[in-house]
């Protein structure tokens, strides 16, 4: 095969012309006979015994497509090996003349690509948060005296005493909402730990009461609420103090310890260090992403792919229409319905593509083991077999796993190199 020519149709997409020579075009007609001749049936003749010469006849059609398939398949794998440009779309195949055994071929192959793009500013991001992240020292105590909380570890306080900072209260309460009684968000014998894990509204509204008191607690919910409804909210707590208790740490040993899978306590320590920087690491990249992405993209102009943004725009529509009545179903082929998503798209293309990237210059890379952790991840909170996975989606599954390690990775990697400045931090 001769080096194929190509044609720079614009900025991301690519024209390959591509020569396969009459002798390949022979081979690609002998392996298609070959193959065929294995399951061909003429009568007379034994299943796998049909002379090559009548499977040329009989099965001219399917010899002719089988061959025509491999010309291409194998020549287009050969021309896209010495590029320096990534891929990112199926060929667009034109042939130019007929396809014939013994004869030259020659066809054109249309792709998009993802043309390398040298990010600016990446790092010299600015990210700004509500609140300043929490010692790890203290978020493994805290954590360790809720599962000492769960293991019965608590004793009851019965001096009469008000409560305290660290200890744990059993409580009933209502929440009240702009006058509104939300009887879904009621509870009745919960414990509440007085460690900084609380609302600090209603944490400090509850120390220094005592055993039996009701008092209303008004609390502003932080726009970091998970709950839409209650951001920015001002909630009145009817609290009841039930009980006060305290934590008995003459019971937090090794054989408190083993009750959760540790060696000893000292091994829990460490493992419950190691999954709440793991989590706040994830919690980290997820709060961080859209100012990364958007901070990234303000900073930098490049074109992309208009078949990747066709892509997202199918999935977001698929994932939309999974979520309504059969009778409300969008049209993915309404030009009116992909355009209100064409913006949203082209912004997600653009962030990973930039991502990606980012990836390439500061030589972040992903291997097999990652994939495989995050994928068993994925499959047992699915609760399917990681091997049901590679069954049913094949090596496409593998690497779209690869790519959102990537991406979490360099969004870590990023979120390391900025400036994090806590929002109305006292000094």
């Amino acid at each position: 095969m001769t080096t194929p020519q190509i044609e720079e149709v614009n900025s991301t997409r690519r024209k390959f012309r591509i020569e396969v020579p009459s002798s390949s075009v022979k081979s690609a007609f002998d392996v298609a006979v070959s193959e065929i001749q294995l399951s061909a049936e003429i009568k007379g003749f034994r299943k796998g015994k049909v002379p090559s010469a009548l499977v040329r006849k009989f099965f001219a059609q399917d010899v002719a497509k089988k061959a025509y398939e491999k010309a291409v398949n194998d020549s287009y794998s050969e021309a896209v090996k010495t590029v320096d440009f990534q891929i990112v779309s199926f060929p667009m195949i034109d042939v130019e003349g007929q396809f014939e055994e013994g004869k030259q071929f020659t066809y054109t192959a249309t792709v998009d690509i993802n043309p390398k793009v040298e990010i600016q500013g990446y790092k010299e991001l600015t990210l700004k948060t509500k609140e300043k992240e929490p010692e790890i020292d203290d978020q493994v105590s805290r954590t360790i005296r809720q599962l000492a909380s769960d293991a019965d570890r608590l004793v009851e306080e019965t001096s009469g005493r008000a409560a305290a900072k660290q200890d744990a209260v059993k409580v009933d309460y209502k929440i009240n909402v702009d006058g509104k009684e939300l009887a879904e968000r009621a509870s009745a014998g919960v414990t509440l730990h007085l460690d900084g894990s609380t609302l600090p509204e209603l944490e400090a509204g509850i120390i220094g009461m005592k055993t039996g008191e009701t008092k209303t607690i008004k609390v502003v919910y932080p726009e970091t609420v998970g709950d839409e409804n209650l951001k920015g909210k001002t909630a009145e707590f009817k609290l009841t103090l039930n009980s006060i208790h305290v934590f008995d740490l003459t019971k937090l040993d090794d054989v408190f310890a083993q009750r959760f899978g540790a060696e000893n306590l000292d091994a829990l320590r460490s493992t419950m260090r190691n999954q709440i920087q793991n989590m706040n690491e994830r919690n980290k990249v997820a709060q961080f992403k859209d100012d990364i992405i958007k901070q990234i993209l303000d900073k930098n102009t490049f074109d992309v792919p208009e078949s990747l943004i066709e892509g997202t725009i199918d999935r977001a529509v698929a994932d939309a229409n999974s979520r309504r009545e059969k009778g409300s179903q969008l049209d993915s082929n309404n030009e009116t319905v992909r355009n209100q998503y064409r913006e949203w798209a082209t912004s997600e293309v653009k962030g990973v593509l930039a991502l990606g990237h980012i990836a390439r210059q500061e030589g972040l890379t992903v291997d097999d083991r990652e994939v495989g952790q995050e994928l068993t991840t994925f499959a047992m909170q699915a609760g399917v077999r990681p091997q049901d996975l590679l069954k049913n989606y094949g090596q496409q599954v593998i690497e779209e796993f690869r790519g959102k390690v990537l991406v979490d990775k360099v969004l870590k990697h990023l979120v390391g190199l900025a400036k994090v400045e806590v929002e109305n931090a006292k000094a």
